[in-house]
């Protein structure tokens, strides 16, 4: 068994496993946030509610640039230069990295593509929107790493700029992943997904086994029955942070706090809650 690093394997078939996102919704209800403080009356793209909404396209994209940090395989970062941004996306990963490049140039969309750590960011611009999306902060397992992520955005947001994250919440790693397991036969590959939630630390591990074509490390090739599969290992681990004190690192980078949102909706975070998103902004 051949172990990789974290996504190494995972970003060939992290789209597919994926694949029941909605990030059209994702996006509109990102940028709604936005509009709900800019204010941009013509939208239509608030939330109507607090289970989310109608959404529709937002006006308020035209023209500015975003930063999508820890892109992944580039969901959103495409999605916001279709909505008229200037899009600079990051992530640690040269393997997302690729995969969000080739699915940008399959478009026909610029975006700009760079391999950062975001603790140590180093960017050609200053950005109106930040995203960090799809708990990304919870790979961070100290809280001076997430201090260094989140002054790191507000550094790289012009004045009255927008920083948008979200995290899994302790309730989800503990409940959702915790103990259990995960797997699927999806035809040209399969998983089996382990994971251990250890509440004194708050941290979940979660161990993912693939089975892939020993011949490709992706997908069979139209028409091909492979026979040998490899077995492939790689491990994740997620930190569950309370949000007391990410509001208080959220201080602590300079950053006010706008708003706080339950599962891509605008109630509050409750005990059953699985991802919080934070709303901040920089101050003028």
């Amino acid at each position: 068994m051949n172990k990789a690093d974290a996504y190494e394997v995972l970003a060939r078939y992290y789209d597919q496993l994926m694949d029941e996102v909605d990030y059209d919704y994702w996006c509109e209800y990102v940028l709604s946030l936005v509009e709900r403080v800019e204010g941009d009356a013509g939208s239509g793209g608030r939330p109507g509610d607090e289970s989310g909404g109608s959404l529709g396209f937002s006006s308020w994209p035209q023209g500015k640039r975003a930063l999508d940090l820890a892109c992944g395989t580039g969901q959103f970062s495409y999605r916001l230069q279709q909505r008229g941004m200037t899009v600079t996306a990051v992530d640690h990963s040269p393997e997302m990295l690729a995969i969000a490049e080739e699915r940008a140039r399959a478009k026909g969309l610029e975006v700009t593509f760079i391999c950062q750590d975001m603790r140590q960011l180093e960017l050609p611009y200053t950005y109106d929107l930040v995203i960090s999306l799809c708990d990304s902060l919870n790979y961070l397992l100290a809280e001076e790493d997430v201090a260094l992520a989140l002054e790191g955005a507000a550094g790289a947001l012009k004045p009255g700029g927008h920083l948008i994250f979200d995290v899994n919440t302790a309730h989800k790693l503990a409940a959702v992943y915790g103990h259990h397991t995960y797997a699927a036969d999806l035809g040209h590959f399969a998983y089996i997904w382990e994971n251990e939630y250890q509440p004194d630390t708050q941290l979940c591990y979660m161990d993912l086994v693939f089975f892939v074509p020993a011949d490709q490390k992706g997908p069979a090739k139209a028409g091909e029955a492979p026979v040998l599969f490899e077995r492939l290992y790689e491990s994740h681990v997620e930190r569950a942070y309370p949000p007391e004190a990410l509001r208080e690192l959220i201080a602590g980078a300079g950053l006010e706090l706008v708003g706080e949102y339950a599962d891509l909706t605008l109630a509050a975070p409750g005990p059953a809650t699985q991802r919080i998103t934070f709303h901040c902004r920089k101050p003028w």
